[in-house]
């Protein structure tokens, strides 16, 4: 994470949730172990009622992301492993990136592209729902292990994919 001096420096910048999640991200990171009181009392704001609040704000947001990453970093092993474990047809292969779309069983889809096809535009006579890769990888890890989790997917008509 890039520091810049100018940010730092300003008086009105001291007061903002960016420079709070420096501040904070720069004392996790020298101090192994830090506890909330630790940051608290390392970072000097006017009002320590908003401080408290900002902090414990952050906190929250990096161990979200922290699980969002381990999450994502277990299904990918999963499905890198699954792929070694399988023999190699290609109608098992899933090639990342993809993207699946969902709509109207009677709707009418127009898929146009470029010559290179990297950019893709969709019309449709009804409702379009993009599902990115990960919804799915997901839903195929929780399936195979299965655990009992809250599937976007159960008992949708309209969805091709039974897991």
């Amino acid at each position: 994470m890039k520091i810049l001096s100018s940010d730092i420096n300003s008086e009105s910048k001291r007061e903002g949730l960016k420079y709070i999640t420096t501040m904070v991200f720069e004392i996790i990171k020298q101090n192994e172990g830090v506890t909330y009181q630790y940051i608290c009392e390392n970072i000097s704001l006017k009002n320590k009622k908003t401080l408290h609040r900002r902090i414990y704000d952050v906190l929250n947001v990096m161990k979200a992301e922290i699980n969002k990453l381990k999450d994502m970093k277990e299904i990918l092993t999963w499905l890198v492993n699954k792929n070694k474990n399988n023999d190699n047809t290609l109608k098992d292969k899933l090639y990342l990136p993809f993207m699946i779309i969902k709509t109207n069983q009677n709707a009418i889809i127009h898929c146009n592209t470029n010559e290179e096809r990297s950019i893709f535009t969709f019309e449709s006579t009804a409702e379009i729902e993009l599902i990115e890769d990960l919804e799915i990888l997901k839903e195929i890890f929780y399936a195979e292990k299965n655990l009992n989790n809250d599937s976007k997917f159960q008992n949708e008509k309209n969805f091709p994919f039974y897991f």
